[in-house]
């Protein structure tokens, strides 16, 4: 099979054999696609090659393909803030969210937004953060129920307090509580515009995301998160 330019962002790249790398690439027409990138060890490899716009082409069979060109798809590499920690945290939600191989331009244009809006602005990205995970969420087949209660009639309340099960949405509780699945109304009603919220709704809104993204990640921590939870220690 040999496929002819593509667009497509580089998710992730390791190591294989002495000079060339695995690369995780996006792409709208065949979701993520692993190709051997020959020799890119020797060029800096995919270092320069994140959060970069690209045209690509492979050929091959199976699962693992032979990258046979890449370009930059006439836009400047972009660079993230935090060390590009918050691309990294990007790319490691894609990779473990979306299945192999499936076709989506939803979720290849969601990613060149955000990655777009990261770049420009510093201020927004708990915000840009937020807005990523809810949409991929939804696009990948877990949306977040915003709107009603379990019983898909009742309107969830600003100033109610909520249980979420990840399976059937949100209950009307008669207490607050620090786990991270029993959330204010507010902070629901926030995250379905999460490039407006409330600021005062920021830090529940993230550890409620944070709670829901690991239940559909088996507990299996980020790498990008406990990264950047190191960062911020030291």
């Amino acid at each position: 099979m040999k496929v002819q330019l593509q667009p497509a962002y580089c998710m992730h790249a390791r190591s294989y054999r002495e000079s060339s790398q695995i690369v995780e690439m996006l792409t709208p027409a065949h979701g993520l696609v692993s190709c051997v990138h020959r020799g890119s060890r020797k060029r800096n490899g995919a270092s320069r090659v994140l959060f970069t716009p690209l045209l690509i082409s492979w050929s091959g069979r199976g699962e693992l393909f032979t990258l046979t060109h890449i370009e930059a798809e006439g836009a400047a590499h972009i660079d993230l803030p935090g060390t590009s920690i918050f691309g990294m945290y990007l790319n490691e939600l894609v990779l473990r969210l979306t299945p192999k191989s499936s076709p989506s331009r939803e979720i290849f244009n969601l990613y060149r937004s955000v990655v777009i809006a990261l770049g420009e602005n510093t201020k927004k990205c708990a915000r840009l953060l937020r807005l990523f995970e809810v949409e991929l969420l939804e696009l990948t087949g877990h949306g977040l129920s915003l709107d009603k209660e379990v019983d898909h009639e009742t309107d969830i309340q600003h100033d109610g307090i909520y249980r979420y099960d990840v399976n059937s949405g949100p209950v009307r509780v008669g207490k607050a509580s620090s786990a991270w699945n029993v959330v204010q109304g507010a902070t629901l009603i926030a995250l379905r515009s999460p490039l407006t919220m409330d600021p005062a709704c920021m830090d529940e809104t993230k550890k409620f995301m944070r709670g829901v993204i690991s239940c559909y990640l088996d507990s299996r921590p980020l790498r990008s998160r406990e990264i950047l939870q190191y960062l911020q220690a030291s």
